[in-house]
């Protein structure tokens, strides 16, 4: 049976690899979600890009593996290793930004009663008087 043993180089240039190709990976999506946010069909890109990033991840894995298992497991442990650490250094900022966006979701977008043409209703706890079930159980549902 042949034993085929990794280098420390080999091991050193197996994970930059997979280093590299998280950081491409990750620029890919990143550039994904701004162009479908633009996009009037958003979910064709999303498809195309996840098959275009998961092929090229795979594929450059194979051609650096070089048929070895050992290196291309070693491409994927320094993939992984990239992206706990991008995951670990982007959430603090990503959570400030989905509550902001969260906020001002809510106070641009409040809800207008219909009514007749060109008026508009506020919706503001203070000027609202409860005049049954339904007006409480519209509130719940909200909140």
């Amino acid at each position: 049976m042949n034993q085929i043993t990794l280098t420390g180089t080999d091991i050193a240039v197996s994970l930059a690899i997979g280093f590299v190709l998280c950081l491409v990976y990750f620029y890919l999506l990143w550039q994904t979600i701004g162009v479908s946010r633009k996009s009037s069909r958003p979910g064709i890109i999303l498809f195309l890009s996840a098959t275009l990033r998961i092929f090229l991840l795979i594929f450059i894995s194979l051609v650096f593996s070089q048929n070895n298992v050992g290196k291309f497991l070693l491409v994927f442990c320094g993939f992984f290793l990239t992206r706990v650490v991008l995951l670990k250094i982007m959430k603090p900022s990503f959570k400030k930004e989905v509550q902001t966006s969260e906020i001002v979701y809510h106070d641009t977008q409040a809800p207008l009663a219909k009514g007749k043409k060109g008026s508009q209703k506020s919706s503001s706890p203070k000027q609202k008087k409860s005049t049954g079930s339904r007006t409480k159980n519209k509130g719940k549902k909200e909140s």
